[in-house]
């Protein structure tokens, strides 16, 4: 730990849970050691080296006996933190701090109001958003994590209110354990938690959601589907009360998912409902505006379909969206400029779909659909 930047700035330790994180661990006790009075790492059960590169960083060593509970283990290392503020990064993370600042001296000294900041956790792919999490909060024994997997944050067993955080915007995570072969690798470890969970306790909409996705990308294709009927059954009196669930969370993506299958199918009625209700509960998330245009072009209504996919470009744009979830960033660029070229050209607009089409190529020059469409409609052009 470095030389603290004032004597009147709050204290912070570094939290973490771990286990063989020895290729991870270092890179990461690094990037926030200067920033920090306190490291503290809980192992899991390591069998590489990752207590040795914790323990020559000076870290306060905890052990949990793993128990297939991520809020336990991290509750656990929590309770192990003496100062006043605590900041959590996982091992296959990196702490980016803006050029010149501490991440000390911009924590509130009083007592206000004020429990966590919300922290941009990118996934190190560029073809996705990043997700705002609470990852730097006060020290105080109401703030604990609840969930097996998937773990989230609350302040007296519920989430922050929007007055009780805020953004951070001198500092950003970004995490590197979402390559191919590290997502199948934690499937394969991970799996087992969620389905005993389900046995068990059951899960929420959205561990049911991430069960469904760890079974789609290990190709358990009839398990995926388990889910997805399950979570679209729960998520039924919802859509047709018009109430959201308790939680937002991950619903909007749920909802995207099943929307798209219901779409694939040619069920457009309920690929309507679940698009209608998704925009109603969260009308900022890119996904589902570009999911009606699709629909809307499905069922005979092109001219429709236009001002959905224009929603997604002007939010993309404006950088103004639903941050509760990451998303590919294509459905604020290349997604909806292209679908907005093919539906200017079923309209014989086509003057609209070379503007549209051109977009696309500006944000993937070899996009094979919009140069294809592009080719078709300049010789229909020069023919005219």
């Amino acid at each position: 730990m470095s030389d603290r930047p004032s004597l009147s700035c709050p204290t912070l330790s570094l939290c973490m849970i771990v286990k063989n994180e020895g290729a991870n661990l270092g890179r990461c006790l690094r990037s926030a050691q200067r920033y920090v009075d306190e490291i503290v790492v809980v192992d899991t059960g390591s069998e590489d080296d990752t207590v040795s590169i914790a323990r020559s960083f000076g870290a306060t060593l905890g052990y949990f006996s793993w128990c297939n509970d991520f809020a336990a283990a991290r509750n656990h290392a929590l309770s192990l933190v003496t100062q006043a503020w605590v900041l959590v990064l996982d091992a296959d993370e990196e702490l980016i701090v803006e050029a010149g600042r501490d991440l000390r001296s911009v924590l509130p000294i009083d007592s206000s109001m004020l429990l966590a900041y919300l922290s941009l956790v990118e996934t190190g792919n560029p073809g996705m958003t990043a997700a705002p999490l609470p990852r730097l909060f006060r020290n105080l024994p109401q703030i604990r994590y609840v969930g097996c997997y998937h773990e989230q944050l609350r302040y007296d067993d519920r989430p922050f209110a929007a007055s009780q955080t805020t953004h951070l915007s001198e500092a950003r995570i970004l995490h590197y354990g979402y390559s191919a072969a590290q997502v199948k690798r934690k499937n394969i470890e991970r799996l087992p938690i969620l389905e005993q969970a389900r046995q068990t306790d059951g899960l929420s909409l959205m561990l049911l959601y991430t069960l469904a996705g760890m079974y789609g990308e290990s190709g358990q294709t009839e398990q995926s589907q388990s889910c997805y009927s399950e979570a679209f059954e729960r998520l039924l009196p919802h859509l047709l009360a018009g109430n959201p669930p308790p939680e937002l969370g991950m619903i909007p993506s749920l909802v995207f998912s099943l929307g798209a299958q219901s779409l694939q199918q040619q069920d457009y009625e309920t690929a309507l409902l679940l698009c209608r209700r998704g925009l109603e509960w969260c009308p900022q998330y890119p996904p589902l505006n570009y999911l009606a245009g699709m629909i809307l072009r499905a069922i005979g209504f092109p001219l429709g379909a236009v001002p959905y996919f224009e929603s997604c470009l002007q939010m993309g744009q404006e950088q103004n969206y639903y941050p509760g979830e990451p998303f590919e960033v294509d459905f604020i660029t290349l997604y909806p400029a292209c679908e907005m070229g093919c539906t200017y050209s079923q309209l014989e607009q086509w003057s609209e779909a070379e503007a549209a089409f051109e977009l696309a190529l500006s944000f993937d020059a070899e996009c094979g659909v919009a140069k294809q469409n592009l080719y078709n409609i300049r010789n229909k052009m020069s023919c005219v």
